[in-house]
């Protein structure tokens, strides 16, 4: 219903942009001229209302148009070529409603933006490349987009380290990002050297990283919903970032599997999000001074997990059903407080909600797995917890949460613990049996 009155919406808007702008309009039959003589043949300004049909790629667009579906119209650009199937070259161009069939396993992305305030919107975008490039591309949108590997509906597999990426940036600040969805790519929205960019509302399912920053600032990644991805989140070398409301969800398929990813991060904020059934929920490595604050960390394999990271705030986040809540290695001068810790056992005295024991993050296993990365198979088995039980060098050097919360709040209030408390349980004693297997086939081989 939703997106029937939206394309309706979208049918009248465009009917009367000619007499709002003064612009002509102009309608384009598939059987009639090639799509890029229309093009050529328009005025800066013109509105180009493509009737049902296929039209042939690829076209590049070097002056203001609006190119749009009719409305009620199935539209189709097709390319076949080694080039991208749409070039914009000029400002202020809009497409609209349009679907992109671009097969071609290539370099050449799908659609290649080079200039500003470009407007991308109800695409459906099938690509055996790129899906969009940005090249020094500012203050543009794009919105409603659907993304997907060419090659799913095919059945024409290709390593994931081959794809190119849903979006792809490069040198190009302010745009928005809404409402897409990005599908078996590489990266969904890759920004490189890019800044003040809003990501907000996509939905990013069996990709690398859902959202991937490299050397940006003021970059809001917002609201946005991540799948079985290898990381939702990739934060790095970045200034001023704001990462908040998103969930990301079962990021677990890689050793290298976090659902948010903090590298080389400062100033930047991690608020609110909703963090479930990954291998690692909140990764923080030689990262200073964010705040990691009202975060929900549910049903990771590690909760929370810092090395070489300093000087951060970590407070009021909920870390329920994980089978290790945290890990710290190397990691000093963080501030932690008035976290939930449902594997901490506190002591409230005077009844403010908070313990009066502290909980301290043991570095032991951290440590143990850097010398000897084998021991990774002993993950929370009984008797590494209690070596880590064991060991106390340096402790005044650990992160600790000096007044943990004894009970979690707001939503998190209805998870039970004997639901938490199960969860931990058999992912446990699933790593214990698998231990216990590798260790009794070694002795047998002997």
């Amino acid at each position: 219903m939703r997106a029937a009155v939206q394309k309706l919406m979208f049918g009248l808007i465009v009917a009367m942009l000619p007499i709002l702008i003064g612009a002509s309009s102009v309608k384009a039959e598939a059987t009639a001229k090639s799509l890029q003589m229309l093009i050529n043949e328009a005025q800066a300004g013109d509105i180009l209302l493509l009737s049902s049909g296929t039209y042939e790629g690829p076209i590049m667009i070097d002056k203001p148009l609006q190119l749009a579906a009719e409305s009620g119209a199935e539209v189709t650009i097709k390319n076949t070529s080694e080039k991208s199937a749409i070039q914009i070259k000029a400002n202020n161009v809009s497409i609209t409603g349009i679907n992109i069939l671009d097969e071609k396993i290539k370099r050449d992305p799908t659609i290649l933006v080079q200039a500003n305030g470009v407007l991308l919107d109800g695409l459906q975008i099938h690509t055996g490349s790129f899906g969009i490039k940005m090249r020094k591309a500012n203050n543009g949108e794009v919105r409603n987009t659907r993304i997907d590997w060419v090659g799913v509906a095919q059945n024409r597999p290709l390593k994931l380290s081959d794809k190119g990426n849903g979006i792809d940036l490069y040198e190009s600040n302010g745009n928005n990002f809404d409402g897409n969805t990005i599908s078996s790519m590489h990266d969904g929205i890759y920004m490189e050297n890019s800044d003040d960019n809003l990501i907000e509302n996509n939905h990013f399912e069996l990709l690398r990283y859902g959202v991937h920053c490299m050397y940006t600032k003021g970059t809001v990644i917002r609201k946005n919903y991540g799948n079985l991805n290898i990381t939702g989140a990739m934060i790095m070398a970045v200034r001023d970032v704001e990462v908040s409301g998103n969930r990301f969800n079962k990021q677990s398929e890689s050793v290298n599997s976090q659902g948010i990813l903090l590298f080389d991060a400062h100033d930047t904020s991690i608020i609110g999000n909703h963090v479930e059934g990954n291998r690692v929920g909140l990764y923080v490595e030689q990262s200073t001074q964010n705040k990691i604050e009202d975060n929900a960390v549910i049903g990771n394999f590690i909760g929370i997990q810092l090395l070489d990271a300093k000087d951060n705030v970590i407070t009021k986040n909920q870390f329920v059903g994980n089978v290790a809540s945290a890990e710290a290695k190397n990691s000093i001068g963080n501030a932690l407080d008035g976290n939930y810790w449902d594997s901490f056992q506190g002591i409230d005295t005077d009844g403010d909600g908070r313990s009066e024991i502290a909980y301290a993050l043991n570095p032991f296993f951290q440590s143990l797995v850097k010398a000897k990365p084998g021991f990774q198979l002993f993950f929370q088995s009984p008797g590494m917890i209690f070596l880590e039980d064991l060991y106390q060098s340096d402790r005044q050097l650990w992160s600790t949460d000096f007044s943990p919360l004894m009970q979690p709040n707001g939503k998190l209030k209805a998870i039970l613990p004997t639901q938490t408390l199960l969860h931990s349980a058999l992912v446990g004693s699933g790593l214990l049996i698998l231990a216990l297997f590798i260790i009794y086939m070694g002795v047998r081989k002997r």
